[in-house]
């Protein structure tokens, strides 16, 4: 069913920010970004936003892939049948007699929403444009499917291995995305199905953990931001019995709804588990949830008159495996803003990430922001970068199903010119003029700083407030002025605004320049310094010179993330430091100025580029 703009326009009226990540997401032009008030600027007479938007998505053939990124977070864009949750097309096979569970029926509060993060973040698996079958998305890059999907390709690269590596071109692997959208992706980890199992068969118990027919497949971009993604409980759900099940899976490669069916576990050392959800080819690999709608298995096959799982916990701890989930985590720094090798790279900024790593995995810490402080004030080079980089980290670390990791940035310009630094801030982040002063300490009937700070008070908790309904944290970044300074209105609003913002458990600040003035919160030099702490402050992020350590950390995390090279040899790293800072201007030894930082990332490029054969 296509878009209507009634459909966006009740959308945008309750999830506009979301709508807002999606624009960031699926336009990710840092030149022409796509954003709801440029979109509203288009709109012509008689048009309101939603006509605009639709029009957009039209145009760009983004009505699926808009849907997708809705669903993946829990919002139904097009309004949903029963029919279009579950299949009412597949009963459960009629020969297989596993008795009814206890309790039978799913939880209806939460299978809506489940079908419709299912709905985005299942995939097809194709290897050479043939759908071999099911698998999702279970963190950013990573795709779990059952490894007899990929058997073919396997089977081509260790031939070619054997042949000495002259073989014709090798099978390749694409994720097909719920949107319709290909991806190409290659195998991370893998464990065969065993022969025994092309037969129906178990295999001997012997043999299970070097054939537990389950593989990893990784795609280059960080999809599961767009699709989400399911995660994979810990430990894996233990249960003896019958139990709810249902399937997530492309059989015969089509679109289907959620199956009903029931699975059973006899004991907790079985190695495979019966179900009775009627399958098809193209459902090899589909993931199945237990009535809790948690993730218990991946379907395999056939069993007699069963089909079977590969239960979770037969590869949960596999060592392959839980590597490969690793590699994938949220990063504590980035390399880039998009892991694009020939993009802006980022050196340096160590000090910023470990600043927003502690905030985003302890939000009940006292650190609330970030004041990057220039050695050179002379220089403004980063500082605007700041806020491209908050973004970027926020989007790496966010599950798009979580409602509790919901993270808002609102980036505040000031300039000379502006008198009232208090309702442009309520202006960006709640769309209305910020509260008057009290009585009593209103203009004309106390000092302008009295006037200031009762309106800072006011309105700090007004935004406190705001976020806490929706859930949120609000990062409000501040632009420093062109010139540097602030009115003198603008002034004490600002310091008042630093005093009480850090006060609230749901804001975070961050400061870019403002050298020059004296603010009220703590400032911290180290992140440790936050946990004794008895009041709430800001981390100091020095800008303006870069070392041989910044260096090294950035050649590491495009290694590992490009080349999984996760531990490089101390001798050979010391080596590629040294090639990047060769000749560098440095202000002591191992230290460098910011004027050089460009000819450090050139290096830096090049040497990544022929170590990793990526992007040559």
């Amino acid at each position: 069913m296509p878009i209507t703009a009634e459909n966006l326009r009740d959308v945008l009226q309750r999830h506009a920010p979301v709508v807002e990540l999606a624009l960031e997401q699926l336009f990710p032009d840092p030149v022409r970004p796509m954003n709801l008030d440029g979109l509203r600027v288009l709109a012509q007479d008689g048009q309101d936003l939603a006509d605009v938007l639709k029009q957009v998505i039209d145009q760009r053939n983004l009505g699926d892939s808009v849907e997708a990124f809705l669903n993946a977070r829990g919002i139904e864009l097009i309004p949903r049948s029963e029919a279009e949750t579950w299949d009412q097309n597949i009963p459960p096979l009629a020969g297989a007699a596993i008795p009814e569970p206890v309790p039978n029926d799913f939880p209806l509060e939460k299978i809506g929403g489940f079908a419709l993060r299912a709905s985005a973040f299942r995939c097809r698996i194709e290897v050479d444009g043939v759908t071999e079958g099911s698998g999702a998305f279970i963190s950013n890059r990573l795709v779990l499917t059952a490894a007899h999907v990929i058997d073919k390709v396997i089977a081509a690269e260790r031939q070619a291995e054997e042949d000495g590596g002259a073989a014709p071109a090798l099978p390749k692997i694409t994720v097909k995305t719920s949107d319709g959208r290909e991806y190409e992706a290659r195998c991370v980890w893998y464990s065969p199905v065993h022969d025994s199992e092309r037969n129906g068969q178990l295999p001997p118990a012997a043999e299970v953990d070097k054939h537990r027919d389950a593989a990893l497949l990784r795609v280059g971009l960080p999809l599961g931001l767009s699709y989400g993604y399911c995660t994979l409980p810990e430990p894996p759900v233990d249960w003896v019995g019958s139990r709810l099940m249902t399937l997530v899976h492309y059989p015969q490669g089509n679109i289907r709804g959620l199956t009903r069916g029931r699975v059973l576990r006899d004991g907790l050392d079985d190695i495979r588990l019966r179900h009775d959800v009627d399958t098809a080819g193209g459902s090899s690999g589909g993931l199945a949830f237990d009535r809790d709608l948690q993730f218990i298995g991946i379907h395999q096959g056939r069993w007699n008159d069963f089909r079977k799982l590969v239960p979770h916990a037969v590869f949960a701890s596999a060592p392959g495996f839980v590597d490969a989930i690793a590699r994938d985590r949220p990063r504590r720094y980035l390399w880039s803003l998009d892991d694009d090798i020939d993009g802006q790279l980022i050196i340096g900024r160590g000090q910023f990430f470990a600043g927003l790593a502690k905030m985003v995995e302890e939000p009940a810490s006292l650190m609330r922001g970030i004041w990057v402080r220039r050695t050179d004030t002379t220089k403004t080079t980063g500082l605007s970068f700041s806020f491209e980089m908050l973004r970027a980290f926020l989007k790496n670390r966010i599950r798009p199903s979580d409602p509790e990791t919901k993270h808002l940035c609102f980036q505040i310009a000031t300039d000379l010119e502006e008198t009232d630094l208090i309702s442009t801030l309520a202006l960006e982040v709640l769309g209305a003029l910020a509260a008057g002063a009290a009585p009593g300490v209103r203009a004309g009937e106390t000092s302008d700083v009295a006037e200031a700070r009762d309106r800072a008070v006011r309105l700090a908790q007004d935004l406190q407030r705001r976020a806490a309904d929706e859930g949120a944290t609000f990062w409000l970044f501040f632009e420093p002025p062109p010139d540097g300074k602030l009115s003198d209105s603008a002034r004490t609003q600002f310091e008042h605004l630093a005093e009480w913002l850090v006060t609230h458990r749901n804001l975070r600040l961050v400061l870019v320049g403002f050298e020059q003035y004296a603010l009220a919160p703590l400032k911290f030099q180290r992140a440790q310094e936050a946990d004794t702490a008895r009041k709430p402050g800001l981390l100091v992020d020095p800008l303006g010179r870069f070392t041989d350590a910044d260096v090294q950390v950035t050649l590491q995390a495009m290694l590992s993330d490009l080349n999984k090279e996760d531990n490089i040899n101390p001798i050979i790293m010391q080596d590629l430091v040294q090639q990047v800072t060769n000749g560098l201007d440095d202000q002591s030894t191992g230290v460098y100025i910011f004027d050089e930082l460009e000819r450090a990332v050139k290096r830096i490029r090049l040497l990544v580029k022929l170590r990793t054969g990526v992007g040559l």
